[in-house]
């Protein structure tokens, strides 16, 4: 991931509520376990937030 598109991924994170945020995580932990890898949880989190398709359209991808 480019460094636009990992600033803008945590921008649309940023968006989701604490509640949200944590479901999300506790899907993450319940699959890969506890401990994150950056590279694994930011690529985790493009696939979720289904951000592919707006990159395309925005340029970033």
């Amino acid at each position: 991931m480019t460094p636009k598109q990992i600033e803008d991924l945590l921008i649309e994170w940023s968006i989701y509520n604490p509640h949200q945020q944590k479901v999300i995580e506790a899907e993450y932990q319940g699959r890969f376990g506890a401990k994150k890898d950056e590279e694994h949880w930011l690529d985790f989190l493009k696939e979720k937030l289904e951000i592919e398709e707006y990159w395309k359209k925005t340029g970033l991808l």
